[in-house]
């Protein structure tokens, strides 16, 4: 199927991947409120890092692993 020049052009699964950004907020805080947080916020910014969330003090390492509990392996 042909489009016109005057009709949008759907975008693929690889454009639209290669033009998608992911980021992960994770708080430095485990005890946060971020329903609240994201209530207080006045939308302003002075932080140029580029964060979704510019105001909230976040972690610079997450260790993600697997906690195995004795009863796992209990048979």
């Amino acid at each position: 199927m042909v489009t016109s020049p005057g009709e949008p052009r759907s975008r693929s699964s690889a454009e639209f991947v290669e033009s998608s950004v992911l980021e992960a907020v994770v708080p430095a805080s485990s005890n946060i409120d971020l329903e609240e947080e994201l209530q207080s916020w006045d939308g302003k910014s002075e932080d140029e890092s580029g964060s979704i969330l510019p105001f909230l003090s976040q972690r610079n390492v997450l260790l993600l692993g697997t906690i195995l509990q004795a009863s796992m392996f209990d048979m």
